[in-house]
């Protein structure tokens, strides 16, 4: 009994600092560690104007859109830099073409448009586009040729002297190249409009830029889920092509009334046309539903 003793007292001393460490509550979990969800760049009010804003236009990540994201700030966090999802319309085909042609380098443009507003993003129809590019070098000759008013009888004949031989001896001055890129460097880099005016290819249908006013029609859904407006026809033509809305306030209120059966019901709408790729696009600026009466003795 007296040997049994030490042996349990021995046992217990071992296992006492493995009970203790078992026993310790867990370390809490540091809620300051927890990745904070991204921010988010504020929505502008629809209708704002932006003018001459400098940016690069890249393509969106997920989906088939052009992003414009405007040049950083110093003041300004990287995570709330401003960008604007491109609307389509004539100028953003020249864009992609003038991206395309110096890809992979992303292009650099000086934009003023409208901000629209549709979900959670900032949306811009440009309205006047400049390409940023730089200047093109310039060779600088190398013979400087002489003045043809002059004959060669008239020409003086100078003794070449050894010090005039010399490089070293000689006024250097600024040469051409260095007075060019002085140039440039106040100027600032070169600016080009994307407009292409009347080079671009006409497509059948309203032009762009042409207004709609209290067009009847009927909203529609096409095969991408897109919401269409279907003109009737009129005087105007038998075959005119559907437009498809552009995100704005005014689609979004015609979303909402045709999720409550308002599909297929005739309506008025007024608005801008913009072409795309031989797509027509409809900015809706005021719609009224046409209420029919049938049993009318007319």
């Amino acid at each position: 009994m007296k040997t049994l003793i030490p042996v349990l007292m021995l046992v217990t001393t071992l296992t006492a600092p493995l009970l203790g460490q078992d026993s310790k509550p867990a370390p809490k979990k540091d809620s300051s560690s927890k990745e904070e969800p991204r921010s988010r760049p504020p929505l502008i009010a629809e209708g704002t104007v932006i003018l001459d804003v400098e940016g690069t236009m890249v393509k969106h990540g997920r989906r088939p859109l052009w992003l414009f994201q405007m040049e950083s700030r110093p003041d300004t966090p990287a995570d709330e830099q401003q960008e604007f999802v491109l609307l389509p319309c004539r100028l953003l085909e020249e864009m992609e073409r003038k991206a395309d042609s110096i890809a992979p380098v992303p292009a650099r443009f000086s934009l003023s448009g409208e901000v629209l507003n549709y979900g959670s993003d900032n949306w811009l129809l440009p309205q006047h586009v400049e390409w940023i590019t730089d200047h093109a070098e310039r060779a600088e000759p190398e013979n400087v040729p002489a003045d043809p008013t002059n004959s060669p009888d008239d020409m003086e004949v100078v003794e070449v002297d050894d010090e005039m031989d010399d490089p070293m001896a000689r006024d250097q001055g600024d040469s051409i190249a260095d007075i060019v890129a002085d140039l440039q460097a106040s100027v600032g880099p070169l600016r080009k409009s994307v407009d292409a005016g009347d080079s671009v290819e006409p497509v059948s249908g309203p032009s762009e830029g042409r207004l709609l006013v209290s067009r009847r029609g009927r909203l529609g859904r096409g095969r991408t889920g897109a919401w269409m407006f279907v003109l009737d026809s009129d005087t105007t033509g038998l075959a005119d092509p559907s437009l498809v809305l552009l995100p704005s306030r005014k689609t979004a209120e015609l979303e909402h009334y045709g999720g409550y059966g308002w599909l297929g019901q005739p309506m008025l709408i007024s608005g801008e046309v913009f072409v795309y790729r031989g797509r027509h696009f409809l900015r809706p600026t005021a719609w009224k539903m046409v209420r029919e009466r049938p049993n009318l003795i007319r």
